[in-house]
């Protein structure tokens, strides 16, 4: 364990530097802070690189990684204030590697059968622009069991410090894949034989109601202000609108999300 005092520490100015996203891609480094966050991130084995606690954290920090060979560093109020974002701050910031072993980037995605014709359940995100709501959907995912979650390259950083607060650490062991072509993406999943349905208000939308086998489904959202371009909505077989009352307005992108990642958990059940 290495004592830090000096808000210039060069430790403390690297850390600082990874709220930028540029510097998060060239290190392969990311930031989040927090009890709970740190707790999963010791649990699912996250690769940590280095903690930053206060004197009050330091028992828990020494005891949850005295098996590992991420370093320790004791700073006091003043240091702290400088590294964290939180307007009640804990007292625990971690930096983190990338995590190769769930979240893949590539240009195009091809899915694999579980057995027989059955597919892992899929959501794929077309720009969806908002750290929070990306992170609430990785949450939700999490919890209605989805397998994969594909994103466009265009879509908010899931290594932002929010996608990760958002998605209540259960960012650390979710499939994530990254494409930069959704079109693509697309007619891989329609190749390899899974069905894919864009979540919009179309000329030939179906309810959800009507949608069978939905669980197989790997549903379409996207960005939170203009939705689906119309070559992303006539690229897939269909598309699909969630029932609401009459009168209401459209649901916000990651609630639309959690609805549809639900109702794909409900049918599987």
């Amino acid at each position: 364990m290495e004592i830090i005092t000096s808000r210039s520490n060069p430790k403390v100015q690297f850390a600082t530097s990874l709220k930028d996203k540029k510097t998060r891609k060239e290190t392969g480094l990311f930031y989040f802070e927090g009890k709970k966050l740190f707790a999963e991130a010791v649990k699912k084995e996250v690769p940590l690189h280095s903690v930053f606690c206060t004197e009050e954290n330091l028992s828990l920090c020494e005891t949850s990684l005295v098996d590992s060979d991420c370093a320790l560093y004791l700073v006091n109020d003043s240091v702290y204030a400088k590294l964290t974002e939180e307007k009640a701050p804990e007292g625990i910031f971690c930096l983190a590697k990338a995590i190769d072993k769930y979240h893949n980037f590539g240009t195009i995605y091809i899915p694999e059968k579980i057995e027989g014709d059955i597919f892992p359940s899929r959501m794929l995100l077309c720009s969806l622009r908002d750290p929070g709501n990306l992170g609430t959907v990785i949450r939700s995912a999490a919890a209605f069991g989805c397998d994969e979650l594909i994103l466009t390259g265009d879509c908010a950083d899931i290594y932002n410090a929010k996608t990760v607060r958002a998605s209540m650490g259960m960012l650390f062991d979710r499939h994530i894949t990254v494409v930069e072509d959704p079109i693509a993406a697309i007619k891989a999943l329609r190749a390899a034989g899974q069905r894919v349905l864009a979540t919009a208000l179309h000329h030939d939308s179906v309810s959800l109601f009507d949608v069978e086998s939905v669980s197989r489904v790997c549903f379409v959202i996207g960005n939170e202000g203009h939705g689906l371009s119309e070559e992303v909505i006539d690229a897939c077989d269909g598309s699909v609108i969630i029932p609401m009352m009459e009168g209401t307005e459209s649901l916000n992108a990651s609630i639309a999300a959690s609805v549809l990642l639900y109702e794909q958990y409900r049918n599987k059940r």
